[in-house]
């Protein structure tokens, strides 16, 4: 369920095969495995649009998928804080 302070970003196409890998429409590019390298759609209908398009003589599930914008609270770069000497 979305929470109320999620703010949707667009929308990616997903395939899920029959082994259960993912991968993201590009139009370019076709399947990719990074989510980042897929096409982010601004319009849901598009990317349905798409996304019934693809299905057509495919045997995999595709799907619209929410992309959510980032929780700033998040601290995405602990990495690079905790190897960064301390002053």
């Amino acid at each position: 369920m979305q929470d109320q302070d999620e703010v949707i970003v667009g929308y990616l196409i997903q395939r899920e095969d029959a082994e259960g890998e993912l991968s993201f429409w590009e139009p370019r590019n076709e399947w990719q495995e990074d989510p980042n390298e897929g096409k982010l759609y601004e319009k849901v209908e598009e990317a349905e649009a798409d996304a019934k398009a693809l299905q057509a003589g495919d045997d995999a599930t595709i799907t619209v998928e929410l992309v959510f914008e980032a929780d700033e609270d998040e601290d995405w770069d602990d990495e690079d804080e905790a190897e960064a000497p301390k002053a």
